[in-house]
């Protein structure tokens, strides 16, 4: 779940930041500038949830190497591993 968190605040980073800088126009009308503002306040948005995410998904890749190197320690030994 962490890492499809992760994934869609990427893409939506990636897609608001494309529209940002292909709809940007010369108007200065209000509309315009709510616009913006709106797509900017979506990519803040974004950030913050890439920078939520990336720990909790790096901290997993750590448990999940620790938990290969015991797995790869008891098969070296030669001790039978009961799994179930």
């Amino acid at each position: 779940m962490k890492a499809f968190a992760l994934i869609i605040s990427t893409l939506a980073f990636l897609v608001s930041g494309y529209v940002l800088f292909t709809d940007v126009q010369l108007s200065n009308g209000l509309n315009e500038y709510i616009y913006m503002s709106l797509l900017l306040i979506l990519m803040l948005i974004c950030i913050v949830g890439i920078l939520i995410n990336v720990p909790l998904i790096m901290e997993e890749r750590r448990k999940m190497k620790v938990f290969m190197s015991k797995k790869l320690n008891k098969a070296m030994s030669g001790t039978p591993e009961l799994t179930f």
